[in-house]
């Protein structure tokens, strides 16, 4: 087998931005196991990289089912030798209306957090065999940024993904190396139901072509489009100008 070939593993890989980078990579001639929950789904995004230089392997996963990962660990071990770079890309969104309610919350950072959390474990034991140094990159979310209406939950998720990561850098220095990826909006199924304007939305395919090359270079942190992250760190400098304005916004709509 030929070691030097890139093997890559992607979750949330059967749509939206994880199925752009994985027929991206795929058409540099990488090797790219995608997961996600839905067969059908990945096998045709396998489809749509069969004439591409690399090749794509579906693999189906819930990340958050953690009794799995040992299951998944050993089917990851089975399809590829090693991992040189693990995109941490499974996600999902819901948004409160009204009450706090508990199990929504809950099934957001299943996914969004425990999931990551799994997804990690289960690639640990291949990114070790690596032969040169692994990277892990997890796509988060600039909503970690800030407070913004109805998002307590998913920007919670998030944020809590961003500091792991960001902490997991210092643990596993010695072995690989971190990169948390921050998107403004992005067109996807996911964002498909969301019923108030994104700016400077992108497509799922500018948006992999961005983070796939920013992660060449293993930046710390990428936020992208700088345009909206300019703008949301202006609200963190001034946190009551934006906190103001975001609540007459969330009144007017109530109204």
């Amino acid at each position: 087998m030929n070691t030097q070939l890139k093997r890559i593993w992607i979750t949330g890989g059967g749509s939206g931005i994880g199925r752009a980078l994985a027929l991206r990579y795929a058409g540099q001639g990488y090797q790219v196991v995608i997961s996600g929950r839905t067969l059908p789904r990945l096998l045709e995004v396998q489809s749509e990289g069969q004439d591409l230089a690399g090749e794509i392997i579906p693999l189906v996963f819930d990340v958050t089912a953690a009794e799995s990962v040992p299951f998944i660990s050993a089917q990851l071990s089975a399809k590829v030798s090693h991992l040189d770079l693990v995109i941490l890309n499974a996600g999902t969104c819901e948004y409160l209306s009204g009450q706090l309610d508990t199990e929504l919350f809950k099934r957001v950072m299943d996914t969004n957090f425990f999931g990551l959390l799994h997804s990690l474990n289960a690639a640990l034991p291949l990114l070790r065999k690596a032969p040169q140094r692994p990277h892990v990159a997890a796509v988060c979310s600039m909503a970690a940024f800030t407070g913004f209406p109805r998002a307590g939950a998913y920007g919670a998720s998030k944020a809590a993904a961003r500091y792991l990561m960001h902490s997991l850098r210092i643990d596993y220095s010695a072995e690989l190396d971190v990169t948390v990826v921050n998107p403004g909006f992005v067109e996807t199924p996911m964002t498909a139901a969301n019923d108030f304007p994104m700016p400077f939305a992108m497509g799922a395919e500018e948006a992999a072509t961005r983070i796939a090359t920013a992660l060449k270079s293993r930046p710390l942190e990428y936020n992208f489009p700088r345009r909206l992250s300019f703008s949301l760190r202006l609200a963190q400098l001034f946190p009551r100008v934006w906190y103001k304005r975001m609540g007459r916004q969330r009144m007017g709509q109530e109204q």
